[in-house]
Order: structure tokens, then sequence, then C-alpha cells
């Protein structure tokens, strides 16, 4: 008789994409601030599930000194790291902090503003 297996992971809420960001200049060399998706260099998408933020994940947010706005849970994959972003919808989050297992990855991910999605479609393909 077989043994019974422990069941496959889901990932039920949706997509994430993962994106590093690209480094922009003004004409006098200060940064700029992400407004569209060419703005960002893509690294992966990843179904993701929402998870519950507990009391300690909050307490932990602040001594690390940023604001948790939403924990998600995702398979594991090593290019995504702390310095990324995550895009859902046209929400970015700041990836800040990554807690991993063998096989999945928790991120603990601050919001960080909407960017345009249209600004990327070509002025052709807008009109359609």
């Amino acid at each position: 008789m077989l043994k019974s297996k422990k069941p496959l992971p889901s990932y039920p809420d949706g997509v994430l994409g993962v994106y590093k960001a690209r480094d922009l200049k003004t004409d006098f060399g200060a940064s700029r601030n992400i407004e569209k998706k060419s703005d960002m260099e893509f690294v992966c998408s990843l179904c993701y599930s929402s998870q519950s933020i507990r009391e300690q994940d909050y307490e932990f947010a602040e001594r690390a000194d940023f604001k948790l706005a939403l924990k998600v849970r995702t398979p594991r994959f090593d290019l995504v790291k702390s310095d990324c972003l995550a895009l859902i919808g046209a929400m970015l989050f700041d990836v800040s902090h990554i807690d991993t297992t063998t096989t999945e990855m928790y991120l603990y991910l601050e919001e960080v503003g909407e960017i345009d999605l249209e600004r990327d479609i070509p002025s052709a393909e807008q009109g359609r």
C-alpha cells in the first residue's frame, strides 16, 4: 500500500511579478522614482497565497524599520532577494524581508505606491 503524501501547496490568490529597479537618474544625477513597468527589470512571476499578518510580524517590521502591508507565501525562487520589488496589479511593493523554507518563501511587502501600467503600451496599441 502506498503511503499518503503531503498535499501539494496551493497558491490561489494570484500572480505577482518580481522586478529589480533600474538605475534611473535625472538630468542632474538624482535618483528617479519608478513610474512604469519599463523602469524595472523583470526577474520572474510567482503564484502567491496571502497570509495573515501576526502581531509578531508587525513587531519585527517595526524593529526592521519598514511598514508591513502584505505577507505572501510563494514557491521558493532563489533569484528573489530583499532588494527586489513586487508588482500585484498596478500596486508596487518593496520586498522588505524574506523567510525561506526548503520549498517556499514568505515575502514581507511594504507598499510603495501605484504605477501607471498604461504608459508602457505603445500609442498605436492604445487605440484598439
